[in-house]
Order: C-alpha cells, then structure tokens, then sequence
C-alpha cells in the first residue's frame, strides 16, 4: 500500500549504512494447520467486515511516522478512495515533505532527493494492485494460490503464516493471531527505482473507526531500519472531487512525456 511506499523513501537517506541488513525469513513448523481460506475469511470478519471498509467514498488517515534509528519524528495524511487510488504526504524533519500518489492511472512521488518522478513497470503494477479494495481482502480474484505454511511464535504471539501468490507475481507473507484472526505480521517485496527492498510490517493496537477495526500502530522494518506509523484520528467520506490529482510537478512531467 501507498504506506509502505512513502516509509521506504524516507530509508533512502539510510541505504549507504545498511548493505547486507535484510530481513531474515520467518520459521515454519509442520503440523496440523488451519485452511489459508478459512483464516482469510476469519481476518476479514475480524476487521469489521467487508461493507464496513467498502461503504465510505473515501477514508483520511492522519498521524505520526517516525524513523528512531535517524531521530526523526513527523506527520502524515493518507486518503484512500477504494478502488480508484490514494495519496499520501509526510513532513520528516531533515528529510522535508514526502508525497506519493496513485490516481487510477498515473503513480507519482515527490521528494527532495529525487524531486518529481513518475512510476512505471513493476512499481506502477504493484500500486495499482494495492489500490483495489480487493487487496485488502485477499479475494482470489487478485490472489489465486494461498497456503498455510507454520504456526510461529513473534514479539507479536503465536500466529499463523500463510504464503500469498499474487496475480501480478509477486509473493507476500501474512501472519495471523489464532485467538482474533487479526494480522500481526506482514512479508513483502517492496519496487522502488533502487530495486527490490524486502520489508516486514507488525501490526498492533487495533482501534474501531466507523465501524472498522483497523491497526493504530505500524512498524515497518526496511534493511535493518524501523519505521514507525501511528494513527491518531480517520475520517471518511471528506474528500474533494480532484483529491487525487497528481500535483504540478507531475502534470509537467505528464505533459512532456
């Protein structure tokens, strides 16, 4: 999602000091587990249900990310439109502000190290692949192979790990808490313009908001550097018609391709 995309901008700073770093992968057990189905199904369940997360236009998340590691400490807006798109800012002291954007069509990001660019091949791919309500959910439609792989133990407790084929190709991993049937954990291939970037988010602190349960803590491990999203307040149903539209920059980078 458009979360995991601006945290890894804000790492570029770190990546001279991280070579090597990568997350190791999680253990599995063979035993008896549960059907990924049945798991998927109970996560959806748990999160308030599909209607809860499809029934608002629009979803505006805002809150604080953090970076201890570089002593940074920030804030950011998301607004989320399901199904069409998302934009994200943040402001990180020393960093400056961070913006990314899908719209349907058009991926962008803007920051000072960078300045404007637009996405293309995998990137683009994955960021529309992140922007379909169905991602959430796991539907078949966009994840067609799912399996139970372990039962493992974390920080986070005891949860159950299951393997992720996505249509696009790309493969993730999620963990889920036996007792709730929340996500705890989750394994993935972030595509960057520096490559591919193996990142692990925990999930805590699960808060209602209009009627969905959704995780107020984030924790983002990129390379050996953890990032830190709270969220303090979500409204829905708030946005403008052109919430989405690339800013200036990009529409100048559009207008010249």
């Amino acid at each position: 999602m458009t979360i995991t995309r601006i945290l890894s901008l804000a790492t570029v700073l770190a990546l001279p000091a991280l070579a090597g770093a990568l997350v190791a992968p999680l253990p599995a057990t063979a035993q008896d587990l549960p059907d990924a189905d049945v798991l998927i199904e109970r996560y959806v369940e748990a999160i308030g249900g599909r209607d809860a997360h499809l029934t608002p236009a629009s979803i505006r998340f805002s809150g604080t990310l953090s970076i201890p590691a570089m002593g940074l400490d920030g804030t950011f807006e998301l607004l989320q439109i399901p199904d069409v798109g998302s934009r994200m800012s943040s402001t990180l002291p020393g960093i400056g502000d961070l913006m990314v954007g899908f719209d349907g069509e058009v991926g962008w990001s803007v920051d000072m190290l960078t300045g404007p660019q637009l996405m293309e091949g995998d990137e683009l791919e994955h960021m529309r692949e992140r922007a379909l309500a169905a991602a959430s959910f796991r539907d078949r439609e966009l994840v067609p192979e799912r399996e139970t792989v372990g039962r493992v133990e974390l920080d986070e407790g005891v949860c159950y790990r299951v393997r992720l084929l996505w249509v696009s190709g790309r493969e993730t991993f999620d963990c889920y808490a036996p007792e709730t049937g929340l996500l705890l954990r989750s394994e993935d291939v972030q595509v960057t313009e520096m490559g591919e970037i193996p990142s692990v988010t925990r999930y805590s602190g699960y808060q209602e908001f209009h009627g969905m349960i959704l995780p107020t803590r984030m924790i983002q491990s990129t390379m050996g550097i953890e990032q830190i999203l709270e969220i303090l307040d979500v409204t829905v149903d708030d946005a403008d018609p052109d919430a989405l539209e690339p800013p200036a920059a990009i529409r100048t980078l559009l207008e010249g391709s």
